[in-house]
């Protein structure tokens, strides 16, 4: 009685159902997307109205959003149109609305010409 050799199976990059192992090109591009805003500026709507402007230092894996030298921003009649300044702010993306920044070299996306959402 021969014995056979089991069958071979594929490369584990050949596998898209493997997960954490491939990764397709719709993500590799969202994180291009996010390292190419690294030390760019921001602006943060969030849910209550307020807006951050500042550098995005980065994200934590809940996907917080990191700004460093930024000011708020409270919008209406009774508020201060200057803004206040606040350092280092974490968002917690469950409370953003809208994020904003400025890319020249870069197609618009929205109503501004300059400005870009998500």
């Amino acid at each position: 009685m021969a014995l056979s050799s089991p069958p071979s199976s594929p490369p584990l990059s050949d596998t898209p159902s493997s997960p954490g192992i491939s990764v397709s090109n719709k993500q590799v591009s969202a994180l291009d997307k996010v390292q190419a805003l690294l030390q760019q500026l921001l602006r943060i709507t969030a849910i209550d109205g307020r807006i951050f402007v500042g550098t995005f230092a980065g994200t934590d894996k809940p996907l917080n959003i990191i700004l460093i030298n930024a000011e708020e921003y409270r919008m209406g009649p009774e508020h201060d149109a200057d803004g206040r300044y606040v350092g280092q702010v974490m968002l917690p993306w469950k409370y953003v609305v809208k994020v904003e920044a400025h890319l020249p070299d870069q197609k618009p996306y929205g109503s501004s010409e300059s400005i870009y959402m998500w």
